[in-house]
């Protein structure tokens, strides 16, 4: 299991704490990157998985490291980043599974659960999906990119109409990407 590090707004630091296993404060998203919140711990309990698995009997790649950072934006939205090394290939093959496994385990628009939608948005080895809940009528939205050995996840939560901005959504992923890319 992945130690989870939490981001938390205030007026503390504006650099996350140091890194849980190897990966470092420069790969993650920073106060600079959300609207001035300053990243804190993930809060227990979150309802939604920050390595998702569709089909539960499938394995997915299990990263070597990985750290998880949340941060409330814009008045209404909650981001979440974990970013994810893997050995060899495994970033590639995370995300190829995740794709497959949408494919064949996602609900569609009207269920509760996982929704596959679009793939390559970020570049090769992306994908957006959609985690759907209250029968298909609010959802979180998922940002994925293996850059490297590493796989970047945002996810985005909205807690006033269940509808994160996906343009919004978007801006943030590719602020991550960047982060690990550099």
């Amino acid at each position: 299991m992945s130690t989870v590090v939490a981001l938390v707004a205030g007026s503390s630091p504006a650099v996350a704490a140091p890194g849980p296993r190897g990966i470092a404060d420069r790969l993650m998203l920073q106060a600079d990157d959300l609207a001035g919140q300053v990243p804190g711990p993930v809060e227990d309990g979150l309802a939604w998985p920050l390595r998702p698995q569709p089909c539960a009997d499938t394995p997915v790649p299990q990263p070597v490291a990985a750290r998880a950072l949340a941060a409330d934006y814009g008045g209404r939205f909650r981001v979440y980043e974990q970013v994810s090394r893997y050995r060899g290939d495994g970033a590639e093959r995370y995300v190829a599974e995740l794709s497959a496994q949408l494919a064949r385990c996602g609900v569609g628009g009207g269920d509760n659960g996982l929704d596959p939608q679009v793939e390559g948005l970020y570049g090769p080895d992306s994908l957006l999906f959609f985690g759907n809940y209250d029968e298909g009528d609010r959802y979180v939205a998922y940002g994925v990119k293996a850059v490297g050995c590493y796989v970047v996840l945002v996810m985005m939560s909205d807690s006033l109409y269940g509808a994160p901005d996906v343009t919004t959504l978007n801006g943030i992923v590719s602020a991550a990407i960047g982060r690990v890319s550099a």
